[in-house]
């Protein structure tokens, strides 16, 4: 059964235990609360109650939602950057169950509400329960939230949101949501980048403008000591999976590239999801060791994120933990086959390259090493 966790003014409702403990990582925190739940998270109490100085002040209560999956979530961060700097915000963020990790590390977010919409899957998941995503509704209800912006433009997000009793309400103008918003905002244009277009749409509405790049607090990060075998190395993270398997390149070229990374010195990271880490160990039987799949010590997303961030580069297709790792600031290499790369291509402020083809199979290796290579001598000079 999901259950809510509450710690302060921390609370998620969740499938599967949030927490970093039972894994091959050692967190280092620095952090003053004797709560090892928070020491683990590398949260410090202060980050996730209201300060003193701002309890004597009327706050106004921003709800910012987003039910959509990792990369999007990522995509948000800009619009969550401008609401926060809005004199006497208090901005909390409602995601699916699986992002709310990430959801910690946008600019701004003080609170962090999570639970899968019966409407909709994440990734390797089923569709949320209803009575488990009215539970948290009833929790987010209590807040007593002022405003809510919605990142989507389908009916159930903005009934849920209604049945809040917030008072305004803005999300992208559907078919079927208007009834239940106080704006309807214009659809971002599908052809202009995803980041800009959110903040185009909701810039009547933003009390500062931001810069149109994805950004994720990499010092919210727990701090980890990296396992003896990968101190000193120059890590390169590869991520050969994405939602649909039609636009991934094969393993075969994905192995080559491993081979040329390994040969420069380089110590390669496969990462994915334990099911897709598992693939590479098949497709190359006994060619690399445990400390070069992530999964040997990492398969929780906070983890990973805190693995990737130590990387120098991060090659992947377009997917979430591109977009994650591109907000921490380290730099991409991003393989669009085709996928949309008007749109959602890499869109933090580190360096990047995107490769796009029609189809994998236009994809060539030495193209994948020379995107690679190039990035690899920006980041050292």
């Amino acid at each position: 059964m999901t259950r809510g966790v509450k710690t302060s003014r921390f609370l998620l409702f969740e499938s599967a235990s949030i927490w970093c403990g039972g894994s091959g990582l050692r967190a280092i925190t620095g952090s003053a609360s004797k709560d090892p739940d928070l020491q683990c998270l590398g949260l410090h109490l202060g980050l996730l109650s209201l300060s003193s100085d701002r309890l004597g002040q009327r706050m106004k209560k921003v709800l910012l939602v987003c039910f959509d999956n990792l990369g999007d979530l990522v995509f948000a961060s800009a619009l969550a950057k401008a609401l926060s700097l809005g004199e006497g915000i208090h901005l909390s963020l409602l995601c699916k169950d699986y992002t709310a990790k990430i959801g910690y590390l946008l600019p701004g977010i003080e609170q962090v509400f999570a639970a899968d919409p019966y409407w909709d899957k994440a990734p390797n998941r089923k569709k949320g329960k209803l009575a488990n995503f009215l539970r948290c509704l009833t929790t987010v209800r209590d807040q007593r939230f002022d405003e809510a912006f919605i990142i989507g433009s389908n009916w159930q997000s903005a009934l849920a949101i209604r049945l809040l009793g917030i008072r305004k309400i803005y999300a992208f103008n559907g078919r079927k949501n208007r009834i239940f918003l106080t704006k309807a905002l214009p659809l971002p244009s599908r052809t202009e980048p995803v980041v800009e277009g959110i903040l185009k749409s909701f810039a009547p509405l933003l009390p500062q403008t931001v810069p149109a790049n994805t950004e994720l607090n990499r010092s919210a990060l727990p701090h980890y000591e990296r396992p003896d075998i990968l101190r000193g190395k120059i890590i390169v993270v590869l991520h050969a999976f994405a939602g649909s398997a039609k636009r991934c390149a094969p393993l075969s070229l994905w192995g080559q590239l491993a081979r040329k990374l390994s040969e420069d010195g380089l110590h390669v990271l496969w990462t994915g999801m334990p099911s897709e880490t598992q693939t590479v160990r098949k497709a190359f039987p006994g060619e690399w060791d445990a400390s070069h799949f992530v999964d040997t010590w990492a398969t929780d997303l906070l983890q990973l994120a805190w693995i990737w961030s130590e990387s120098q580069l991060f090659v992947g297709h377009d997917s979430g933990p591109l977009h994650v790792a591109n907000a921490l600031g380290i730099p991409v290499l991003g393989l669009y086959l085709p996928g949309e790369p008007l749109r959602t291509f890499p869109q933090g402020k580190a360096k990047s390259l995107m490769i796009h083809k029609s189809s994998p199979l236009e994809l060539d290796v030495e193209e994948v090493i020379a995107g690679a290579c190039a990035l690899l001598v920006k980041e050292a000079m």
